[in-house]
């Protein structure tokens, strides 16, 4: 039975509690015992770690007391077998082990295996499988201490299914958490893994399906999908040769009160970088000149009276509402005639704070929360967002009757029932201006024909794949105007 040891993530991902339940019984069907899962699933774990620390000579396997740390245990075999200096730190005594962990254990000391009793500093590799995705809540003292001391070595660790100290539901990082610089996820992919802080704890996932991952896809229904980049640009409606740009979608983009020109015109930019025939651009008198600067191909008007949006707002198909908005009066009266009056909405940046203040529930509308503007939202604080960002985004999908994207590093995008976790981007799009990029290539698709769900889902992934190909230049400094030239690449 091969491991199947990939970074081509399955299109799927699941709570832990659907992967405990249910893995013994696919097993079952495909007539795999849970113990040659055990081994397999160490041997996937060891070839990774031959695979990307080949110098390596003394490693130790952390070992927790259940089915994680017998995983710990088949890699120390492995270990052992291939004339490595390897010892398991146990941190619960063997005579604990139940099971297929203490047969696993069992086979190591038949095998001359050490077990000890302390962290040894001077290794070159440690695996992690002190804790599985039975974890959740708070660790105990001894876990706290010794996860702390593993991390303060800032040696390689390879984690073994997930971080210890990681709940793979809802993605909620413990008090500490192994910093692993990989992890190899078994059988079916564990949401908790993907989003949120636990992506700074994951390192690079890998995944090790075992033979059993498609049967798992088969036989459970999974709680969220990963967005496919080619599946949704398929859906994009191909433009003909005799298109004209009226088919081709006319947003308007709403915002930039006096003085604060530059989020509305990145957001406008990008909708045109994402191939909307028309973009127009409402905003206050003073901003006028300054957005059409260099992009005459936008259609500025300076708006003092909110009535002046209303031939703007019935000639568009979709409206922005929300960069550079502010919060002044100005801007509250501009917010309540676009929010009653347009037919597609996409609401952002102060957009979200004004309907954290004036909650309504909205009819084909998308939503743009980070974190903060999601806390508002849901009048709860920000750390409660990330406990379990799978609810916060359900919990505002349903509040608001709309199709939430949840940003931040895995972003979540939910519609009713449905999410879906983003998986391109990286930490280089921590720069101004990225959201507001992201809500006009949003508004482009949704122009050009797509569904909300499906619009919210590829700009999402063109917005952070963009970034993946502009940050080869380098990750610190990346403008988000660096993005432009590869946007409109990815949606072509």
């Amino acid at each position: 039975m091969t491991s199947e040891l990939t970074t081509n993530l399955p299109q799927f991902a699941y709570r832990a509690q659907q992967v405990k339940e249910h893995e013994a019984l696919v097993a079952a069907k495909k007539n795999i015992p849970m113990y040659s899962l055990m081994k397999a699933a160490a041997q996937s774990v060891f070839d990774l770690m031959l695979l990307k620390y080949a110098n390596a000579e003394k490693i130790q396997i952390i070992a927790g007391g259940g089915n994680n740390g017998g995983d710990g245990y088949w890699v120390a075999n492995y270990a052992l077998q291939h004339d490595f200096d390897v010892t398991v730190y146990s941190v619960k005594s063997p005579t604990q082990l139940t099971g297929d962990a203490k047969s696993a254990y069992d086979d190591y000391v038949k095998l001359g295996g050490k077990v000890v009793n302390e962290l040894d500093p001077d290794c070159d590799v440690y695996i992690d499988a002190l804790l599985g995705i039975g974890f959740h809540g708070a660790l105990t003292e001894k876990y706290v201490e010794v996860i702390t001391q593993v991390n303060a070595l800032n040696k390689p660790i390879i984690a073994v299914d997930l971080p210890s100290g990681l709940n793979a539901s809802s993605g909620e990082v413990a008090v500490t958490c192994i910093r692993a610089n990989y992890t190899v996820s078994f059988i079916a992919l564990k949401q908790g893994l993907l989003t949120g802080n636990a992506t700074e704890y994951v390192g690079e996932l890998f995944f090790a399906g075992l033979g059993l991952a498609q049967s798992f896809i088969e036989s459970v229904s999974p709680s969220v999908s990963l967005v496919d980049y080619e599946l949704l640009k398929s859906q994009l409606p191909l433009r003909h040769n005799n298109a004209y740009k009226q088919q081709l979608g006319h947003v308007l983009l709403i915002g930039g009160d006096e003085t604060m020109p530059g989020a509305i015109r990145i957001a406008a930019e990008a909708c045109l970088r994402s191939g909307a025939g028309l973009v127009s651009v409402a905003t206050h008198p003073e901003n006028r000149a300054i957005i059409m600067q260099g992009r005459y191909e936008l259609m500025v008007h300076g708006i003092s009276d909110p009535e002046q949006l209303t031939t703007l707002i019935e000639k568009a198909d979709v409206c922005v509402l929300g960069p550079g908005l502010g919060q002044s009066s100005w801007a509250e009266n501009i917010w309540h005639k676009v929010i009653n009056n347009a037919k597609r909405l996409v609401v952002d940046a102060d957009g979200l704070n004004f309907l954290a203040k004036h909650a309504k529930t909205l009819s084909n509308a998308v939503l743009t929360p980070h974190t903060g503007e999601a806390g508002r939202l849901l009048q709860i604080p920000n750390a409660e967002i990330e406990l379990n960002r799978f609810d916060s985004v359900s919990k505002l999908a349903n509040k608001f009757n709309a199709t939430v994207v949840l940003k931040g590093a895995g972003s979540l995008i939910c519609q009713q029932e449905a999410i879906a976790i983003n998986t391109s981007g990286s930490a280089s799009m921590a720069s101004a201006g990225m959201g507001d990029c992201l809500s006009g290539i949003i508004a482009a698709l949704i122009a050009q024909g797509m569904t909300d769900f499906e619009a919210v889902q590829l700009a999402v992934n063109i917005h952070g794949r963009a970034a993946e190909i502009a940050e080869q230049e380098g990750k610190r400094g990346l403008l988000v105007t660096d993005l432009f030239p590869f946007i409109r690449k990815l949606v072509d």
